[in-house]
C-alpha cells in the first residue's frame, strides 16, 4: 500500500495525471516533423521525440515544484502538490528529476551530434525557467524558449541543420506559448502579487488582454507566412483560420480575469495546437 501511494505521488509530481502540458508541447513538435520534412518524417524519430517530450515535461514539472516548494503552499491552486503535503521529500524530487533527465538523454544515442548540442541548451532553458520568476518580470519568455526548443531539435534531428523555416516555426510557437501561459498566470495573479512572484499577468497590467490577443495573432501570422513560403496546400488555411477564431474565443474568456475562465482559456489551447497539427499534415500531404 505504501509503495502504491508513493508511486501515485510521483505521478502527481510529474503531472502525468494532467497530460495537457505534454499535449501542448507535442502539437508544435509533431507539426514541425511534417512541415520540415514535407510530409515524410522519420517514424522512429517521431516516437523518440514523443517519449522525450513526456520525459522532459515531467522533469520540468519536478524541478519546478522543487524550486517553488516554499511558495506553492501559499497558493490556492498548488497547495496540495506532493512536496507541500509531505508525500515527496526534496531529495526524492531531485532524484526523480535526475532519473528523468538521464532517461531523456539516453534517447540522444539514436540522434546526431547537432541534436545533442541542442538538447543541452534545451535542458538549461527548462531548468532556468522555474527560477526566472524570481528575477525576470516576464518569465513566460523563458518558458516560451524552453517549450519551443523541441522545434529546433526536430530540425537538427531530421535535417542536421537549423533552417530559416524552423526558426519561423520556433518563433510562432514562442508567441503562442507566451499567450497561453499568460492565461495560466492570470489564474494565480492574486497569489503571485502577495508572494512577490513575477509573471506576464502582473507585468502587463491593464493591457494584458490585448497583449494576449496580439501574441496569438503574431503566432498565427508567422505560421501563415511560413506556409506561404513553403507553398503549402490551401487545406492548411481553414485550420489556421479556426485557430484564429479560438484565439478570439480565449480572449473573450479572459477579459474579466476570472480564474476559472482563464484556466478554461488555457486548456482550450489543446484544440488550437491540434488544429495546427492537422492543418500541417494536410498542407504537406495534398
Amino acid at each position: 500500500m505504501y509503495k502504491t501511494k508513493k508511486i501515485l505521488s510521483f505521478i502527481k509530481l510529474m503531472r502525468a495525471d494532467k497530460p495537457i502540458g505534454t499535449a501542448l508541447l507535442l502539437w508544435p513538435t509533431l507539426s514541425a516533423f511534417f512541415i520540415l520534412t514535407n510530409g515524410n518524417p522519420n517514424l522512429l524519430l517521431i516516437f523518440l521525440f514523443m517519449l522525450g517530450t513526456f520525459l522532459m515535461r515531467s522533469a520540468g514539472c519536478v524541478i519546478n515544484d522543487y524550486f517553488d516548494r516554499d511558495f506553492d503552499g501559499k497558493v490556492e491552486r498548488t497547495k496540495n502538490r506532493p512536496m507541500i503535503t509531505g508525500e515527496i521529500r526534496p531529495v526524492e524530487a531531485l532524484s526523480l528529476f535526475t532519473l528523468l533527465v538521464l532517461l531523456s538523454a539516453s534517447l540522444l544515442f539514436f540522434m546526431n551530434l547537432l541534436t545533442t548540442y541542442m538538447a543541452i541548451v534545451g535542458l538549461a532553458l527548462a531548468t532556468i525557467y522555474p527560477l526566472s520568476k524570481r528575477f525576470f518580470s516576464v518569465p513566460q519568455i523563458f518558458l516560451g524558449l524552453a517549450f519551443s526548443w523541441g522545434i529546433i531539435m526536430v530540425s537538427a534531428a531530421e535535417t542536421n541543420n537549423i533552417s530559416n523555416i524552423s526558426l519561423l516555426l520556433f518563433f510562432s510557437c514562442f508567441f503562442w506559448i507566451i499567450a497561453y501561459d499568460t492565461a495560466y498566470a492570470l489564474c494565480d495573479k492574486k497569489d503571485d502579487l502577495n508572494l512577490g512572484i513575477n509573471s506576464s499577468a502582473i507585468t502587463f497590467g491593464s493591457i494584458v488582454v490585448p497583449l494576449f490577443f496580439l501574441f496569438h495573432l503574431t503566432s498565427i501570422l508567422i505560421l501563415v507566412y511560413a506556409a506561404v513560403l513553403l507553398n503549402l496546400h490551401t487545406s492548411f488555411y481553414p485550420f489556421a483560420l479556426f485557430s484564429f477564431l479560438l484565439a478570439i474565443y480565449q480572449t473573450y474568456l479572459i477579459k474579466d480575469q476570472i480564474s476559472s475562465q482563464c484556466l478554461k482559456a488555457f486548456k482550450n489551447n489543446n484544440w488550437l495546437g491540434l488544429s495546427i497539427f492537422l492543418g500541417s499534415i494536410l498542407g504537406v500531404s495534398l
